[in-house]
């Protein structure tokens, strides 16, 4: 019987170390499938961090491009805006100076009627001392008529 409880004992022993082993190549074939997870999880979350970066990327070029055509679009516009701003303060100022010439003209014209007016009420028959033929082509000038005048295409002075 001592060696029935010998063989027992040992073959305890045997069924105990077997198990033993079992075990530990159970745990060391799930520390390596965890590490293969892990390994496997960490490549998926790269690869969605490289695609998320591409598409940062490409969104960025995008609105880049987008910002560059409209400062494009806005610079075009000013430029246009400060053209036509230009042409019409210089319209307004041609303006102002044709007024301003006209005022003088007509200054000019009140002023020789009132001195024409003076030394024509001495004259007998109330003529003028300076008076020359209307239309005469006086050393190349033409004697002013009376009345409103304009500017022609050339700028010359042409009666209403």
């Amino acid at each position: 019987m001592k060696m029935l409880d010998e063989q027992v004992k040992q073959g305890t022993q045997v069924l105990e170390a077997q198990v033993k082993h079992q075990k530990e190549y159970l745990l060391g074939q799930a520390d390596q499938q965890k590490k293969q997870f892990i390994m496997q999880i960490d490549m998926e979350v790269k690869q969605q961090e490289m695609a998320l970066d591409q598409q940062r990327m490409e969104q960025l070029m995008a609105l880049q491009q987008q910002a560059s055509q409209q400062k494009a679009a806005l610079e075009q516009q000013s430029m246009q805006l400060t053209m036509e701003f230009q042409q019409k303060r210089a319209e307004e100022e041609m303006q102002k100076q044709q007024f301003d010439m006209e005022k003088k003209q007509q200054e000019m014209q009140m002023k020789m009627q009132e001195e024409m007016a003076k030394f024509g009420g001495g004259m007998p028959g109330g003529g003028n001392i300076f008076s020359v033929p209307m239309g005469m082509n006086f050393g190349g000038l033409q004697q002013p008529q009376q009345g409103t005048y304009t500017y022609g295409p050339n700028g010359e002075l042409i009666p209403k």
